[in-house]
């Protein structure tokens, strides 16, 4: 005979002293505690995959380079990047040349949402623009040739 009252979240066996339990009843407790470990466990909004500790656990990687003077450059990640900043060290984020123009020294780009100019995304990959000249006053300055970078992508 199963118990004569059952505990109120689990619904498993509460015997009372004069209960009789049987295997069957056991059986059953351990099923229903089994199933419910289970699907928590298995539960991903409340915890994280493997692909997402992995994220906690090293959610960057910060790379360095110098600067070729080349239109574009690229560099390959590990990893799918999603967002990334690039700038030049020790140099404003943005300055103006002698003619009026805007020099920008750093991009940030997000996979899916764009850049603010200079910066694309692909794949594994993180390409930087250099101007050869401005454009609407404009001159992206991330691939100066002797200049020192810094790229943080992130997973």
């Amino acid at each position: 005979m199963s118990s004569s009252e059952k505990t109120s979240y689990l619904k498993l066996n509460a015997w009372l002293g004069s209960d009789r339990p049987q295997r069957i009843d056991f059986v059953d407790d351990n099923t229903i505690i089994d199933k419910a470990i289970k699907e928590h466990v298995q539960n991903t909004t409340m915890h994280c995959t493997s692909t997402e500790k992995s994220k906690l656990e090293n959610p960057y990687t910060i790379m360095s380079y110098m600067g070729t003077g080349e239109e574009s450059k690229s560099f390959t990640f590990v990893f799918n990047p999603k967002f990334a900043i690039v700038f030049q060290k020790n140099v404003p984020p943005v300055q103006t040349d002698s003619e009026g123009n805007t020099i920008i020294n750093q991009a940030i780009v997000a996979k899916s949402n764009g850049s603010t100019g200079g910066v694309v995304i692909s794949g594994y990959d993180v390409t930087v623009t250099q101007s050869t000249k401005a454009v609407e006053g404009i001159f992206l300055n991330l691939n100066k040739y002797g200049g020192q970078y810094c790229i943080i992508a992130f997973k």
